[in-house]
């Protein structure tokens, strides 16, 4: 197939995974996409164009099929675009020492992203072991590739915000089938972090960034409420019902969240708190 092409059908099978009418089509499309691509990376030589187009495609693939409750082909085709994205970020690496450049901060967000959502595809398949694994390895590639994520680039800090993101509602979730005290406090950690990566990208001229910034304020407001911090969770919560005041009607979902983060405040008693620090886990 030709360059030309493959990315012509790259493109229909992203358009058609955008929308769940489209779900059968994308995924007898990615097959093709994926096949295209490996004869292209297959031999000699090999175009990064290409083999980060097929390391998309099977992150892409990996998404639809999760979202149509087929697990063990999702986890398959995660698992190998997570490796490729790794393969790839370790190559750019080689050429690009420091990771704030443009080319490494791409690889290296598209890797941390990919594995974050593999960790969602593992939890919606039944696994939320596997998730915290998958979730706590890609922080842990970012801090220790990139340090501290206020610092790394654009791609990665958006990667990483999404990543804490997802590891203290994990950790949240386990928190509240088990009980340990010690999930509660790495939810509140990591709900932090996001917060401040999430803050440090706030554009009211682009509304998924306040969406993003509000729905972290969800999380963050319950594991704060589950450490005792009211106080701080009570001014969470506000923070979050201003926000998703902007959005309207897209605001709805995570004002509920905000809302019974609240009722919770008002269960609760005491208050107080502390600064979370940047720490290597």
């Amino acid at each position: 197939m030709e360059p030309e092409a493959r990315e012509e059908i790259f493109e229909r099978a992203r358009e058609y995974s955008t929308r769940p009418a489209g779900w059968e089509q994308a995924d007898a499309l990615w097959v093709r996409v994926i096949e295209a691509y490996r004869q292209a990376v297959a031999g000699g030589q090999v175009d990064r164009h290409d083999q980060r187009q097929l390391a998309r495609a099977l992150w892409r693939h990996s998404m639809v099929l999760a979202a149509m409750d087929r697990h063990d082909r999702a986890k398959e085709s995660g698992h190998q675009a997570v490796t490729l994205f790794a393969e790839i970020h370790q190559a750019v690496a080689a050429e690009h020492p420091d990771p704030t450049q443009p080319r490494r901060d791409e690889a290296l967000g598209e890797l941390i992203t990919a594995m974050v959502d593999s960790g969602e595809s593992a939890f919606v398949a039944g696994s939320p072991e596997v998730r915290l694994k998958l979730l706590e390895k890609a922080t842990e590639i970012g801090l220790h590739t990139a340090g501290p994520p206020p610092g790394a680039g654009p791609r990665t800090r958006a990667a990483m915000a999404t990543a804490y993101h997802n590891y203290a509602n994990a950790l949240l979730h386990r928190h509240q089938q088990q009980g340990a005290e010690s999930d509660a406090q790495e939810a509140a950690l990591a709900g932090s972090r996001a917060m401040e990566l999430r803050l440090k990208a706030l554009d009211p001229q682009q509304p998924i960034t306040i969406w993003e910034l509000a729905n972290t304020y969800s999380i963050y407001a319950h594991a704060l409420v589950a450490i005792g911090d009211v106080e701080r969770a009570r001014l969470v919560v506000k923070q979050g019902i201003l926000l998703t005041d902007m959005l309207g009607v897209g605001g709805t979902e995570i004002q509920q969240k905000l809302r019974a983060a609240e009722a919770l405040v008002r269960q609760a008693s005491g208050g107080g708190g502390r600064r979370w620090p940047w720490r290597r886990r």
